[in-house]
């Protein structure tokens, strides 16, 4: 017999795995056999003596399946919960298993779940005819949050699908509330472009839409929004459906409480302070509200705002300096506690020091609320678990007025349904309040340095920014060359306020830290093609000319036309080799619109052709802008100081020898008068 070959070997070992995993994993026909479990709805708390309900859906189950359902013995801490961790736990209450072919008629059917809770037993009816007495849950009648486990088994009793929530239980004078507060931050990246036009997708204007109606819907919420400037213009140069809509509603639900201050668009804020731009990001801030209440009508509260993670203690600093007094700042931006000290979570408030300046309260952005969201479960069991979540930070501490902020993270897609459910619980659970950032901040006390209940100071927590991922020290040079410009552009046409707030936003824009350095370049090159394009159009210099002076001293007119509807502040440079201009070379001129005439004194130092050079200026001479040029040739017929006296002299001169020739010529023509004839004498005698 022949010996397999080494290839042989190879194929027939892949062959062997092939045959194997087909055999060992299920078919897609036999997977949906197997159905599935889906948690519908369901209360978010119950009260003493009141009525748990859900409702549940099946999917494509073997009719023999049942539905077990399991309440568990109460959550003793939130680690606990957070771990979600059941095999340890004891059954309280476990439910007849519902059989589905005894409900259903077809593979998908929706189950009503109902359990009364309350402190005694539930009494048998007296009448057997009466309606079955519900499933009961004894409490002790105080507050606790019970695990609730519904099952999907197979005939066999294998567990198919399964889910995990929990039955809230609540008294309704339950004491102190925890004031709770959403901040809901729609991740929008650059959508306005270096044209100024909007990018906003289809898939932008569906999340924004969701965040919005949320907020206006739950009025009660105050739930806050924490939106750019950038996202609001972009809203408005829209034309895709629904993003009017989304301006109209902001404008006409929110409150300024519910607007947070930022600046224009995302960036890492301490890059720009250690840059030295601390100047330019209040800046920012103040262009932000500027453009904010444009749009909506509404100007943000700056008194509380949520730390970029990049910030200092020094940038806490440059925040205050702008009014805020309080921050909301995420749990890994700040130094942790001391477990032994502090077992439970934070849901009070702490102080932050800063950089001269008194420290500044804040409270932690929970991170475990936060995860939450981005739950792979089904979203009514990740929004009720949030729900369950919150009522325990409630109860945890109760000798002391709680505080806690939700901020969904980045990556989480917003979803509507989430976002009722979540919003309606907490406008409904009696240990919950929904409040604004402001309030949150208000409400919560301050937490004692030596842990809860102790008489000490507050707790300090010193702040640990994340590394800035962005350098823009090659970009200062830029951007302050691109803001002078603007400047010295704003110094002519100041009243052209639309044209300079386009300029500004182009620079404002070009500081998102989304933006690469090519695409940051593209906006400041933007900056410069408008203003050279607007130059042109917009001053005219007059042409070369000469004008012929016949004194000494003279106003020489210098005409220039304003092709704007606007005034124009501009200096003119004079320059000329052999001409003195004796009110400086430097005039300050508004330009009406039109043609104005501007007349320019000046003296002659001789005869002859003598050129003007005239530029057109900026009035800011820190990084002057050329409007324009020309050249003006002087043609003068006058005689300096020195020549006039020559020439006086000259025809004195001139003056005296013809005097002196003409009385010289006169007595010699009266000598020849007086005399007799040479010749008549000469006869006579001779005679």
């Amino acid at each position: 017999m022949n010996r397999p070959t080494h290839r042989s070997q190879v194929v027939l070992a892949v062959l062997a795995f092939v045959v194997l995993t087909l055999a060992l994993t299920p078919t897609a026909s036999a997977q949906q056999d197997l159905g599935s479990l889906e948690l519908v709805a369901q209360s978010s708390w119950v009260d003493e003596g009141g009525i748990f309900n859900a409702q549940v859906r099946t999917a494509g189950a073997n009719p023999d399946s049942t539905v077990s359902i399991e309440v568990l013995s109460p959550w003793e801490s939130r680690d606990e919960f957070l771990s979600r961790r059941t095999t340890s736990r004891e059954t309280v209450l476990t439910l007849e298993p519902i059989l589905l072919a005894d409900v259903q008629d077809t593979s998908n059917e929706v189950l009503s779940i109902e359990i009364e809770v309350g402190r005694q037993a539930a009494n048998a009816p007296d009448d057997p005819d009466e309606q079955d007495p519900l499933p009961f849950l004894a409490t002790d009648g105080r507050a606790a949050v019970y695990p609730l486990q519904v099952s999907l088994l197979s005939e066999q009793g294998e567990i198919v699908d399964s889910f995990l929530t929990s039955i809230v239980h609540l008294p309704r004078n339950i004491g102190p509330v925890l004031s709770t507060s959403l901040i809901l931050e729609p991740e929008i990246g650059p959508r306005i472009d270096s044209a100024g036009q909007s990018n906003l997708t289809e898939d932008d204007i569906a999340s924004l839409s969701i965040l919005v109606e949320a907020v206006a819907q739950h009025p009660n919420s105050q739930v806050a929004l924490s939106i750019t400037a950038e996202t609001l213009l972009s809203l408005e140069r829209s034309d895709l459906d629904g993003a009017q809509q989304i301006l109209d509603t902001i404008r006409e639900d929110l409150t300024d409480d519910q607007l947070l201050p930022q600046p224009v668009t995302k960036l890492e804020e301490q890059a720009w302070l250690d840059s030295g731009f601390a100047d330019e990001l209040g800046e920012l801030f103040l262009r932000n509200a500027e453009i904010t209440e444009e749009l909506t009508g509404l100007s943000p509260n700056p008194t509380v705002t949520v730390l970029d993670l990049t910030l200092s203690s020094e940038g806490l600093a440059q925040l205050v300096n702008l009014g805020v007094n309080g921050v909301l700042v995420d749990e890994d931006h700040v130094e942790p506690v001391d477990r032994s000290v502090f077992p439970n979570s934070l849901t009070t408030r702490f102080l932050i020091p800063g950089r001269n300046i008194e420290p500044v309260p804040a409270i932690a952005i929970d991170r475990d609320l936060a995860n939450h969201f981005l739950s792979t479960d089904t979203v009514p069991v990740t929004a009720n678990r949030i729900l369950a979540d919150l009522t325990l930070l409630s109860l945890q501490d109760r000798n002391s007025d709680g505080g806690v902020v939700i901020k969904p993270p980045a990556g989480w897609e917003p979803d509507v349904s989430m976002l009722n459910i979540v919003l309606s619980g907490l406008e409904r659970i009696p240990s919950l309040e929904a409040v604004s950032p402001q309030q949150v901040l208000a409400n919560a006390a301050f937490t004692p340095a030596n842990g809860l209940g102790s008489l000490s100071s507050p707790l300090e927590r010193e702040l640990q920014p994340q590394d800035l991922a962005t350098d823009i020290q090659s970009f200062r040079g830029d951007f302050n060359q691109a803001q002078s410009t603007i400047d010295a552009w704003t110094s002519v046409f100041a009243s052209d306020v639309d044209f300079v707030r386009r300029l500004n936003e182009l620079l404002d824009l070009s500081t998102s830290s989304a933006l690469t350095t090519n695409e940051r370049d593209v906006f400041i090159e933007q900056i410069y093609t408008i203003i050279d394009t607007e130059k042109t159009d917009s001053i005219t210099t007059p042409a070369t000319d000469t004008i012929t002076l016949t004194s000494r001293s003279a106003n020489v007119p210098v005409l220039i036309e304003n092709n704007l509807l606007i005034d124009a502040e501009v200096v003119l440079l004079l320059d000329s080799e052999k001409l003195d201009f004796p009110e400086g070379r430097e005039v300050f001129a508004v330009l009406s619109p039109g043609s104005n005439r501007i007349e320019v004194p000046i003296e002659a130092r001789g005869s002859g052709d003598s050129p003007i050079r005239i530029q057109v200026l900026s009035p800011d001479r820190s990084n002057p802008i050329l409007l324009g040029s020309s050249e003006i040739l002087v043609r003068t017929f006058a005689f300096s100081g020195v020549g006039i006296v020559i020439g006086a002299l000259a025809i004195v001169v001139l003056l005296g020898w013809w005097l002196r020739h003409h009385r010289k010529d006169r007595d010699t023509v009266k000598d020849n008068l007086d005399q007799p004839d040479a010749k008549d004498s000469g006869t006579l005698i001779g005679v």
